[in-house]
Parts: structure tokens; C-alpha cells; sequence
């Protein structure tokens, strides 16, 4: 059994795949579509909302800034460590966080090596 999270997933680099916007208090809120697939981007010219707005917290905002495109998601972890350094687990929480928004499809992970 591996251990999460291993080392190719902390040499990925994070690429945002949707929108955000400012929100309160300087957070950050995502916009996913609710259709993702190009087949039914037509339905989303029909709908009054055609995106869910997911409002982050500081630490979610902090996370989804530092991920540029650049970094590695060691580098990611990095820059929340810095912004929030009295909170524990910073590595864990960083990376299943990371995790859940590759999941739910508002980031990549480019698993290739850089140079």
C-alpha cells in the first residue's frame, strides 16, 4: 500500500482548468459549468445560471493562487506553509485538497517532468 501523498504526485504541477472570480474578504469563488461536455455546451446558452460557484475560504483561495501553472505541488504546499504557518498538516490538507479539485475537474496535474 502506498502512502498519500507519493512523490509523483508532489512533482506534479497544478494547472487550472476554469474561471474564478473575486468574492468576499478577498476570497476566491471557482466557476465550473454544469455540463462539461463540449456534446451539451449548447444547453448551457439556455440556462440562467450555467455554472456552480464554489466560494472558497483563505486557505482554499491561498491554494488555488499558488497553483500558476509553475509549480510543483511541493512548491504549492510550500506557499500555504508560508501564508499559514500555525496550522498543522499543511502537506496532507494541501495535497488532498489539491486531490478532490482534480477530481471535480477545476484543475490538472501534469505528471511530466520538467527540465
Amino acid at each position: 500500500m502506498t502512502t498519500f501523498p507519493d512523490e509523483a504526485f508532489l512533482a506534479a504541477i497544478p494547472i487550472r482548468a476554469l474561471a474564478s472570480e473575486p468574492g468576499e474578504q478577498g476570497n476566491l469563488i471557482l466557476l465550473r459549468p454544469k455540463i462539461l461536455s463540449p456534446r451539451w455546451g449548447w444547453l448551457l446558452r439556455m440556462m440562467k445560471k450555467p455554472t456552480y460557484r464554489v466560494k472558497l475560504d483563505a486557505r482554499g483561495t491561498a491554494v488555488w493562487r499558488a497553483c500558476d501553472g509553475a509549480r510543483t505541488v511541493t512548491e504549492v504546499i510550500g506557499v500555504v506553509a508560508a501564508a499559514f504557518p500555525e496550522e498543522p498538516d499543511t502537506t496532507l490538507r494541501t495535497a488532498l485538497f489539491l486531490r478532490e479539485l482534480a477530481r471535480g475537474g477545476f484543475l490538472h496535474l501534469n505528471r511530466e517532468v520538467r527540465p
